[in-house]
């Protein structure tokens, strides 16, 4: 009888530590980018792409980010502010990419405009969608 009850007792402690264990692997990602810091990191990653560069000299209109509509997203157990920017013309806003970039900075992925998969940039590149012109 002892014997069965120290089986239990190991049995619900190796449990509720799996348990705790599986709750720290992924981690909460759903901050919204509404003036979050983080948010801000990302664009000027963004900012740095010579894709961004180009694109920018392309047009005269200003750019604009989805500050209202991104957030952190949780992709590949890694979170992710998603960025989104725009050219804000003057009768709408038109949509030029959708990056997302994990909290380190590094990687970013891009949305790929046909899946609407997040692809890795040197895929992006590879499938010449970095041109400024998709």
């Amino acid at each position: 009888m002892q014997h069965a009850l120290w089986i239990r007792h190991i049995f619900f402690t190796v449990l509720f530590a799996c348990l705790c264990a599986a709750g720290n692997v992924a981690p909460r990602c759903d901050e919204p980018a509404l003036h979050a810091a983080g948010y801000a990191h990302s664009i000027k990653s963004i900012e740095r792409l010579p894709e961004w560069a180009a694109w920018t000299r392309s047009h005269s209109f200003p750019v604009t980010y989805g500050q209202s509509v991104d957030r952190q997203v949780l992709m590949h157990g890694r979170c992710y502010w998603s960025v989104s920017v725009y050219a804000n013309r003057p009768e709408r806003l038109e949509l030029w990419r959708v990056f997302y970039v994990n909290l380190s900075g590094k990687p970013v992925l891009v949305q790929d405009t046909v899946s609407g998969d997040a692809i890795s940039l040197q895929t992006w590149r590879t499938k010449g969608a970095g041109r400024v012109y998709p």
